[in-house]
């Protein structure tokens, strides 16, 4: 009786022994801080918002987009006040069109690790009218008016790597621009004091037109993405022109191109 009591309470012992180790194998936690599957429903699930994730979303290797455009400084440098000729009394004056605000389109692709190639083309209009009172008998009053279409091409450079950058977000630029007038038109008109009359100028367009001017551009600017996914760069650029559009003839300081521009831009891509 004794044998079989003995057999039987070491049995309980064993199996209670081997219970208790497949529990501590399985849970190893402590009664103070609870056990790791306690912690694990009590730790807070972490939510991202959609604005982080799209804000740590990178910018696609090649994206193209549309680019709004306005020069604070005019296109052309004109004369209202005119030049007068002491000897002739003959007055030359001119007022620009000025077409600062304009818009194109931009492409932008990654070339290098943080350097990357912009493209672009943006359209925008000027022009002038020339006026050239003649001090005669009859009074003559010569009008030029000339009226062009500019379409500029940049290619840029652009770094937005972490050396020598404020942030993650910010770009600097440099590269050159090409200036295509196009479509440019140039109407004559002349009349006199005594007749009254009205007819085309006699006299050929008195300015001096370049179609195709060249310049170099620095830059900087910040890109980066919105919730839904359309990348936003605004951006500064100076652009210093080698050349005249329209200029006057020599000795006659009534008409030139702005030389200096400063240029903000703000695209929009995908």
């Amino acid at each position: 009786m004794k044998n079989r009591f003995s057999k039987g309470l070491m049995l309980v012992l064993a199996a209670s022994l081997l219970a208790g180790s497949c529990f501590a194998a399985d849970d190893q936690g402590n009664a103070n801080t609870g056990t790791p599957q306690d912690k694990q429903k009590k730790t807070p699930k972490q939510l991202v918002s959609s604005s982080v994730k799209a804000s740590e979303t990178p910018i696609p290797r090649i994206w193209i987009g549309l680019t709004g455009s306005y020069t604070p400084l005019k296109l052309l440098n004109a004369s209202n006040a005119g030049l007068t000729n002491s000897t002739t009394g003959e007055n030359i004056s001119a007022i620009g069109a000025q077409g600062q605000a304009g818009g194109g389109l931009t492409v932008n692709a990654r070339i290098y690790h943080s350097f990357w190639l912009s493209l672009g083309a943006i359209y925008r209009f000027t022009g002038y009218d020339w006026m050239d009172n003649v001090n005669d008998i009859n009074g003559d009053v010569f009008v030029y008016r000339s009226r062009a279409r500019l379409i500029d091409f940049p290619v840029l450079v652009r770094y937005n790597g972490r050396k020598w950058n404020v942030s993650k977000y910010t770009f600097y630029e440099l590269g050159g621009v090409l200036r295509d007038a196009i479509s440019n038109k140039t109407t004559s008109n002349w009349s006199d004091y005594d007749s009254l009359g009205l007819g085309p100028s006699p006299e050929g367009n008195p300015t001096i037109y370049k179609r195709n001017v060249i310049g170099a551009v620095a830059g900087a600017g910040v890109i980066g993405k919105d919730d839904f996914g359309i990348i936003v760069s605004p951006e500064i650029r100076y652009t210093r022109w080698m050349g005249d559009t329209f200029s006057s003839p020599a000795g006659l300081n009534v008409l030139s191109s702005q030389r200096n521009q400063l240029e903000i831009t703000v695209s929009f891509g995908f």
